[in-house]
């Protein structure tokens, strides 16, 4: 089941130059950075911007979708005859799969680890 938005993405070219600007300039909040390649800022009612430097280049933003089980949502999904970009990755951190929506636009499902989840 979908619980929430985990997180809008967009793909950045330079992490430092665009920590700058979402952290000071805009003053959001980092909440998570990993290896460089990955850095979370949430907004002041706690919704996440996440920037990473790893999707392909021209990779537009992206909605990511917060589920408590993504395998049964997968294939949930699957059995309804939705097309799976990509098939479940567990990076340990979090489970991510990318599906196509209606309209043909990726659309990621995401279940953080249990440990990262906020309570």
């Amino acid at each position: 089941m979908i619980k929430k938005v985990a997180f809008i993405g967009h793909r950045i070219q330079d992490m430092e130059r665009a920590k700058k600007f979402y952290g000071e300039l805009l003053g959001l909040e980092k909440t998570a950075e990993y290896e460089g390649k990955w850095c979370e800022f949430d907004t002041p009612e706690g919704k996440t911007i996440a920037l990473d430097t790893f999707s392909p280049e021209g990779t537009p933003p992206y909605l990511a979708l917060e589920t408590d089980d993504i395998e049964a949502e997968l294939t949930r999904l699957k059995e309804a005859g939705v097309e799976v970009l990509m098939d479940v990755r567990d990076n340990k951190v979090c489970k991510m799969a990318i599906i196509k929506d209606s309209e043909g636009n990726g659309l990621m499902l995401h279940q953080i680890a249990p440990e990262r989840a906020k309570s």
